[in-house]
């Protein structure tokens, strides 16, 4: 059986897409679409103008056929995309050992097909459609907002915690605001001397981080313990 791709968090963790001699379980009816919004200005006796306002998030469907004859659970597999959809979790899309989309994708909708039951009336095979919306948060999203994080950024010095605690309110260590292109591993091995100490700095910082330690945005400002 081979691996071809993912919806999820990893391979390990998410809807898998596999194929082998006997399964065939990849995406269908593949489309990947985008948008601009644009204002219409209205002129008396003459064509209308056009003015470009900005760009909406990218959206990407598909739909997938689950059975029991693949070897899983149809049931499990709605529920999982179900969860992802109502926790609002941004997940990565790969086929064919390529990544879609700039960063990573939220469920916005699904609909499931039951096509069969078993004698128990247990779903046995169901086509899903799900539709993505294209996950946008942090400096890439052009918005005032995001501008000013990025100017205080420009403008934040790194300081000792005792002269200005950081979130984790901890002391001996260092407050730090994160950069763009910035992870928890790329700030472990800078000060640590090793990435696999960046769960010093998820502890440290968790309340500001939350659940996901691959998730962390220019602006933040952590404590860098000592």
């Amino acid at each position: 059986m081979a691996l071809i791709g993912y919806l999820g968090k990893s391979a390990g963790n998410g809807i898998s897409f596999v194929v082998s001699r006997e399964v065939f379980r990849t995406p269908k009816n593949l489309k990947w679409s985008g948008s601009a919004r644009y204002a219409t200005h209205q002129r008396h006796g003459t064509y209308a103008l056009t003015e470009f306002t900005g760009i909406d998030p990218s959206r990407f469907s598909f739909d997938i056929l689950l059975t029991a004859e693949m070897g899983v659970n149809p049931l499990k597999e709605v529920a999982k995309i179900g969860n992802y959809e109502q926790d609002g979790e941004a997940l990565g899309l790969v086929i064919g050992g390529k990544a879609y989309g700039k960063y990573r994708w939220n469920i916005q909708s699904h609909e499931v097909k039951i096509e069969y039951t078993d004698e128990a009336g247990r779903m046995y095979a169901v086509e899903v459609s799900v539709e993505l919306l294209e996950y946008r948060k942090g400096a890439d999203q052009n918005t005032s907002r995001a501008a000013q994080t990025k100017a205080a950024a420009k403008t934040t010095i790194q300081v000792p915690v005792s002269a200005a605690p950081g979130p984790g309110g901890g002391s001996g260590g260092t407050a730090y605001t994160v950069k763009k292109g910035d992870n928890l591993w790329t700030l472990a091995k800078r000060f640590y001397g090793s990435g696999a100490d960046y769960t010093k700095i998820y502890e440290a910082n968790r309340e500001t981080i939350g659940n996901n330690p691959n998730l962390i945005y220019p602006g933040q400002t952590f404590t860098i313990p000592g």
